[in-house]
């Protein structure tokens, strides 16, 4: 049985669509620990005990734990604030600074990133409606810059969600065995 030409251009609409939203697919807002394809983990600190919070530099550091969890959630403009959701009783958002370091503040708003797919669960974070994506600085100060996009590893990021579970499930993190190593 032949189909019409109208009923396999709407096919093919649909599987072009539902490819393009694998390839371009966003994420989802949560709790996420992020870290790099070596498995350097996005993190803040140390940061200084004493009040007003100063600014501190985004570092990668080898190990998960509960100041590398971050909070995604949804911005205005349609891109993502992405802050820091440890033990701390302040959230510390991610922003950049004028000399280009990416860098967590306590005292300003958060900024809104693009997170892009980049293929394979990657993604790249990036200033939203530019092209300078967060990149680690390799044995560098600061350790988190952004630099123009170009496809290097130091420029892929892995999301892990950390699922959030009612009080009758053990609490707001649950009882998983990761959580319990992160000290959740």
């Amino acid at each position: 049985m032949s189909r019409s030409l109208p009923s396999l251009l709407l096919s093919f609409l649909i599987l072009t669509l539902i490819c393009l939203q694998g390839v371009f697919g966003s994420i989802n807002e949560g709790l996420y620990i992020i870290h790099t394809l070596d498995n350097k983990y996005l993190a803040i600190g140390p940061v200084p005990p004493i009040y007003p919070p100063l600014d501190v530099p985004a570092r990668v550091l080898p190990s998960a734990g509960q100041d590398r969890i971050w909070e995604v959630l949804r911005a205005e403009d349609g891109g993502y604030t992405i802050r820091q959701r440890g033990d701390s009783s302040m959230a510390y958002g991610l922003n950049q600074n004028e000399d280009g370091a990416v860098i967590v503040s306590a005292m300003k708003k958060p900024q809104n990133w693009a997170i892009d797919n980049a293929g394979d669960d990657l993604f790249t974070i990036r200033v939203v409606n530019e092209d300078s994506l967060v990149t680690v600085n390799r044995g560098e100060f600061p350790p988190v810059v952004l630099r123009p996009a170009n496809g290097s590893p130091e420029q892929r990021w892995v999301f892990i969600p950390i699922p959030r579970f009612s009080d009758t499930h053990g609490g707001m993190y649950g009882k998983s065995r990761f959580n319990l190593q992160c000290g959740l």
